[in-house]
Formats: structure tokens, C-alpha cells, sequence
């Protein structure tokens, strides 16, 4: 694959490092300077699911966005592997890790291990592939831990939420597996974008009387967020449920299509307050999870919850919840983006691995 010509790339300096978050719905990528400024992120939408094409294409469009020079690293982790296109997490991380030395100059290019350490990417082997799988929230966790001695990081994504708990400036996980996490509450599948509004509820009052929700995918979470105006419009990239518009009388038309009924059956103010029904009983899913990390004894009453992702938003309201502190995961880096586009918050994972990278690299 031919990198985009000078004339297509962006006039900013070329980055020294970029930390690259291969996801299943999202390609995100961190791009920092010498000093280890975060100077510029990017979220392109990548249905991986789709096949190896969307990769390829939403590479692109970042490669053409930070204008990578010669001399500048990689640094690559993952959840992509989950996508079904692949017949196992195995061949699905050794596909990512090939399409990204196909991308870049192979010397260039370090995988991320669940050990905090690096492999270059040309000597990964079937055998190291259950470390990389999935290790994305350990970067981050291993970020916060460099910069605070104990907190909570919650990151709360469009597909799935994140709880790492950070004890003596080292994070404390019980899992690391997909399937470890999930058995500790660790990680928890459930987003403010991309979730099916059924796997949030089962029933909800509206006009006097319960009634259930429908066990299709007629609404997600984007659309309960759009309706409470809370959801970050950048934070949204991939197509509605229905493939239609995104204005909130197009989120109530879906999500009362869950419950049997028209738009238009009833005021927009009647949908939206099924929206913050809908809202809480996901607030209280993650509130269960982030007590469960508390009731474990390691964090003192004044340790932070420390909130990233594009549902940071909602780590904020647990914090006060809570009565404790809350800590935005932006505030852990010297100076924000210039661009004023994404934050580093928005793709920790991306961030985190840019910065840890680039720290490793004086060491």
C-alpha cells in the first residue's frame, strides 16, 4: 500500500510516534511529538467486520490525516481480532499485525504485550498472540498508574466500558482475557454508542404502564444519548440502526419503533423521557461494576475515578455518585491537541500507548 502523497498530508510537523488502537468498529490513532506531546488524534470509523477492506481504507484516511514522516515509530494494540471475519483471536492478530507492516516501514512498527512490553512486529508469532489480544485497556491503565498512585479508570467507549483499578502506581486487574474480565466485572459490554437498547432494558414505563422492548435492533444507546443531548456529536460515525438521519426526531422515531409504536404516536418530550429511563438503568449497570472494584478493599475513600471514552460524560455523574473525586484521563497529559478535534480521552488506548511508547524509547 502506497502512503499518501506530500500534497495530501496535513502541514502540521511530522510525529515522531504514533499509538495506533485497532478496534472492531474503530481504527484510533494518537499521533505525539519528540517531547511527548500529544499533538494530534484521530477516530475514523472501521466496521472490521465487513472485511480487511475497511482497515486497509480507514488507514488510509488517518495515514493522509497526520502525514507520518520516515523516521517515525509505531506502536499497535488491538481488540479487531474479535471481529467474526476471522476464524479465531489467533489468526485474527496476526492478520492486524501483518496489514500493519504491510502499512509501514516493518522496522517501524512495536505490538503492545499484555507484559507492558513491546514486541517488534515482524517477530510476533502465533505463540505471543494471547498477550496482544485485547490489551488495549491495559495501556491505559499502565498510563494512569505512571501519573497517579491510585484510581479508578473507567472508560466507557461506544461498545464496551473498561473498569481498571490502579493500586500502588500499578494496575490491579483479576482478568486479563476477554473472558476473565467480563467474569470480574472488568469489563463490561456496554457503550453509549453502538449498544442495542435491548441488551440495556427489558421494559420501560411510558404513558402509565410498563411495556417491553423489543428484542431487535431497531435503536442503540446513540440514539437514548442523542435524545438527553448528552452525546458528543464527533463521538457517533458509524450508520443508525435504520441507516436514516441522526437528529433526535429521527432517535425518537427508533426508539419508539422498540416499543411497537410510531414517532409520531406521541410528543418528542414522551420519547425522551423513556431516553433517561433507558439512561439510568445503564448508569446503574456501571455503578454495579464500579462498586464491585471498590468492594475489593485497594482504593482509599479519596482515590479518583479517572473517566475516559467517549461516555466520560457518565464516569463524572458515578464520581459524584460516589463522593468521590473525578479525574478527566485529558488532564494526565502536559498540553491538549492542538486541532481541537478528538481528545486524548476520547481514544485512551491510542493516547496511552503514544505516550508509554516514546517514554520506553529514553529509557
Amino acid at each position: 500500500m502506497e502512503p499518501p502523497s506530500a500534497s495530501e498530508r496535513r502541514a502540521d510537523p511530522a510525529p515522531a510516534l504514533i499509538g495506533w488502537d485497532i478496534g472492531g468498529a474503530h481504527l484510533k490513532a494518537a499521533a505525539a511529538d519528540a517531547a511527548g506531546r500529544i499533538r494530534t488524534v484521530v477516530q475514523e470509523p472501521c466496521p472490521l467486520w465487513q472485511g480487511q477492506g475497511e482497515l486497509r481504507a480507514a488507514l488510509e484516511r488517518v495515514w493522509a490525516r497526520l502525514g507520518p514522516g520516515p523516521g517515525c515509530r509505531h506502536a499497535i494494540t488491538m481488540t479487531g481480532e474479535l471481529a467474526d471475519i476471522f476464524p479465531d483471536r489467533t489468526t485474527g492478530v496476526l492478520a492486524l499485525v501483518r496489514m500493519m507492516i504491510d502499512h509501514c516501514p516493518p522496522d517501524t512498527v512495536a505490538v503492545f504485550t499484555g507484559s507492558g512490553e513491546f514486541l517488534q512486529a515482524e517477530a510476533v508469532q502465533a505463540k505471543d498472540a494471547p498477550a496482544i489480544a485485547s490489551a488495549n485497556w491495559l495501556a491505559s491503565g499502565l498510563w494512569v498508574a505512571t501519573r497517579l498512585p491510585e484510581a479508578l479508570l473507567v472508560d466507557i467507549g461506544s461498545t464496551t466500558t473498561d473498569l481498571v483499578p490502579i493500586w500502588d502506581r500499578q494496575p490491579r486487574p483479576r482478568g486479563f482475557t476477554d473472558g476473565e474480565r467480563m467474569g470480574f466485572d472488568e469489563l463490561l459490554y456496554t457503550g453509549v454508542v453502538r449498544t442495542p437498547v435491548m441488551a440495556v432494558v427489558e421494559r420501560a414505563p411510558l404513558e402509565g404502564t410498563w411495556v417491553g422492548v423489543m428484542a431487535e435492533q431497531f435503536a442503540t444507546m446513540a440514539d437514548v444519548y442523542r435524545l438527553t443531548g448528552e452525546l458528543p456529536e464527533q463521538a457517533d460515525q458509524l450508520p443508525a440502526a435504520d441507516g436514516r438521519g441522526k437528529t433526535p426526531t429521527d432517535s425518537a422515531r427508533r426508539l419508539a419503533r422498540m416499543f411497537g409504536r410510531d414517532g409520531l404516536s406521541a410528543a418528542l418530550e414522551r420519547w425522551r423521557r423513556v431516553a433517561w429511563y433507558v439512561r439510568e438503568r445503564q448508569l446503574m449497570r456501571l455503578h454495579a461494576g464500579v462498586e464491585c472494584q471498590l468492594s475489593r478493599g485497594l482504593l482509599g475513600p479519596a482515590a479518583p475515578l479517572v473517566g475516559a471514552g467517549s461516555g466520560r460524560f457518565l464516569v463524572r455523574e458515578l464520581a459524584a455518585r460516589l463522593r468521590r473525586p473525578y479525574r478527566d484521563f485529558d488532564e494526565l497529559f502536559p498540553l491538549p491537541p492542538e486541532d481541537g478535534g478528538f481528545r486524548p480521552a476520547d481514544c485512551a488506548p491510542a493516547a496511552a500507548l503514544a505516550a508509554l511508547a516514546l517514554e520506553r524509547g529514553r529509557r
